[in-house]
């Protein structure tokens, strides 16, 4: 009979303990679908969103922009269509990466992004139209209307977004209150379960009790035994305690090899940090050096602009007095490039060793900028004046400031702002 209640008793606590394991582990797998898919709806109206930005943020404000510009002629009406151009590629790549998260498929996404992207070049060679006073083939090319074609492919796209992001919602919304009835169940369940199982221990614990008052007197009688028992016990612990010292004498000389050790290790680290600092100024040096470098390119660059000058004196003076084939040879040798292929391949090299991001930044900001543009901008980085500029690429100061005004207009900086300002910060 004490052993069935002992098995009850251990069963009854299996029971319980099982049930709440499982009332826990139920609780947070529900919390976890629910809060899932509480994030997918959140998601889903996040993408309808976004992807209705297309149409205001881009395509509304590339229109709003260029039809500003056109009718008042002023700069500042620009900024709608320079928001949309600097901002359509963020708000492009959200919408492609939570739809990649959906599993959608994204070809029409992408054909719609590259109707964008084709748009927005398609928005900026009219502005350079109409800066061109070109407005016959402006009106000609605003009159197909290009915006309302994308504005409908646009139109399409959302409404299959809208309509799938719909069906995410009511799915996240199907599996939200599922789990919300799951974890309901699993507390009705458990109260079910419990409340037997509860009643049954305390019946079970006073019948416990009412045994260990029986018990109780027969401990007295084992109390004399373990008086007997300790006397062994303590002997045992002595000779346990002696072979713990033991064990620790062996510990402490471990301890101490351990030790040397460590400081073997502290002084490697000690020759490692100062190799280190070796290095750090090795580097300091090497880079001292291409500054040197580019500083000497430089000079150069300036004391051949200078000999260009007096040779254009010179020249002046002979026209008086030397013959036509004299001054013309005189002209061409003035003419000539300073800057040879050869003078730009060292110069670049040295010139990137120094700025080595510098050709990357341009390039990638502005993809469509020329090796002209490239050799003018590094003259401008190096602080180059017009004239010395002029002298050295063997061209007319006239010439360098259309090719500056055309560099500037590429960039599509204002009027007031400074191209020299804008290469220098470029790193």
């Amino acid at each position: 009979m004490k052993k069935i209640s002992s098995s009850l008793l251990a069963v009854t606590i299996f029971i319980i303990t099982t049930l709440m394991v499982l009332n826990v582990i139920a609780t947070r797998y529900n919390h976890r679908i629910m809060e899932e898919n509480r994030l997918l709806q959140v998601q889903a109206e996040n993408i309808k969103v976004t992807v209705s930005q297309f149409a205001i943020v881009i395509i509304h404000n590339l229109d709003l922009g260029l039809r500003g510009y056109a009718l008042f002629k002023d700069e500042k009406y620009l900024y709608p269509m320079k928001f949309a151009s600097e901002d359509k590629d963020s708000i492009m790549q959200i919408v492609e990466t939570s739809l990649a998260s959906q599993h959608y498929p994204l070809e029409e996404f992408y054909t719609l992004r590259d109707s964008i992207n084709a748009y927005v070049t398609f928005m900026y060679g009219l502005k350079e139209l109409f800066d061109d006073n070109n407005m016959n083939e402006f009106f000609r090319l605003g009159n197909q209307d290009r915006g309302y074609h994308l504005w409908l492919q646009y139109e399409t796209f959302a409404r299959k977004i809208n309509a799938f992001e719909d069906e995410v919602n009511a799915l996240a919304r199907q599996r939200y209150e599922s789990a919300v009835r799951d974890n309901y169940l699993v507390q009705v369940l458990l109260l079910l379960i419990s409340i037997p199982t509860l009643l049954f221990t305390a019946f079970h614990t006073h019948r416990k009790m009412a045994i260990e008052v029986a018990l109780r007197e027969s401990e007295k009688e084992k109390a004399s035994i373990l008086a007997l028992q300790n006397v062994k016990l303590e002997q045992v612990v002595a000779d346990r305690t002696q072979e713990i010292k033991e064990q620790n004498r062996s510990l402490q000389i471990q301890h101490e090899e351990i030790t040397a050790q460590n400081e073997e290790i502290t002084a490697q680290n000690d020759e490692l940090h100062r190799h280190r600092e070796e290095l750090a100024a090795q580097n300091m040096a090497l880079t001292e050096s291409k500054k040197q470098q580019l500083e000497f390119y430089t000079r150069s660059l300036i004391e051949k602009s200078e000999i260009i000058d007096r040779i254009s004196m010179e020249l002046e003076r002979l026209q008086s007095r030397a013959g036509e084939e004299q001054v013309t040879k005189f002209s061409d040798i003035l003419n000539a490039h300073i800057l040879t292929d050869d003078d730009w391949t060292k110069f670049k090299k040295t010139f990137e060793e120094f700025y080595p991001t510098f050709f990357a930044n341009l390039r990638y900001r502005f993809p469509d900028i020329t090796a002209a543009e490239l050799r003018l901008s590094a003259l401008i980085k190096i602080n180059l004046s017009l004239k010395e500029a002029a002298n050295t690429l063997g061209i007319s100061t006239e010439s360098v400031k259309k090719s500056r005004y055309r560099l500037k207009k590429k960039i599509a900086l204002a009027e007031s702002d400074s191209l020299e300002e804008y290469i220098r910060a470029i790193a």
